[in-house]
């Protein structure tokens, strides 16, 4: 009997990896959070700080989504890079967020970071197989 893995499935691969990135982003949340309650940062490093963040899901989201897949980096993290600026984008369209300048560095950002997160996941050296 074979092992069925949702990793296989692109829909499945897409949608993990994702979930994978915004576990990052919330715990990064949670540390940010932390040190702002610690210290005093300015507004504009927080800004600088959650677009590092949101940055750093949409690469974990394409190099893991790249690693499963195994192919079509470029591709792959380009959509991981899409799949979570539709989601920021969902969260401000929910909280009324005013749209800025900000907001598309941000989106650009996520882009080029899934982009970056896929192709590293496509070249990481496998060991062993992943599923």
């Amino acid at each position: 009997m074979r092992h069925v893995s949702l990793w296989k499935s692109h829909i499945g691969r897409y949608f993990l990896s994702v979930l994978k990135g915004l576990c990052l982003i919330a715990a990064g949340g949670f540390g940010i959070a932390g040190i702002l309650l610690a210290g005093n940062l300015s507004a504009p490093v927080m800004v600088w700080l959650m677009h590092i963040l949101w940055s750093a899901g949409a690469f974990t989201a394409g190099r893991c989504a790249g690693f499963h897949g195994r192919k079509h980096g470029i591709l792959t993290g380009l959509l991981c890079g899409f799949c979570m600026s539709m989601l920021f984008l969902t969260g401000c369209v929910l909280l009324h967020e005013e749209y800025k300048t900000g907001m598309l560095i941000r989106i650009l950002m996520m882009f080029c970071a899934g982009i970056a997160g896929g192709i590293a996941g496509v070249n990481v050296r496998l060991k062993k197989p992943p599923y």
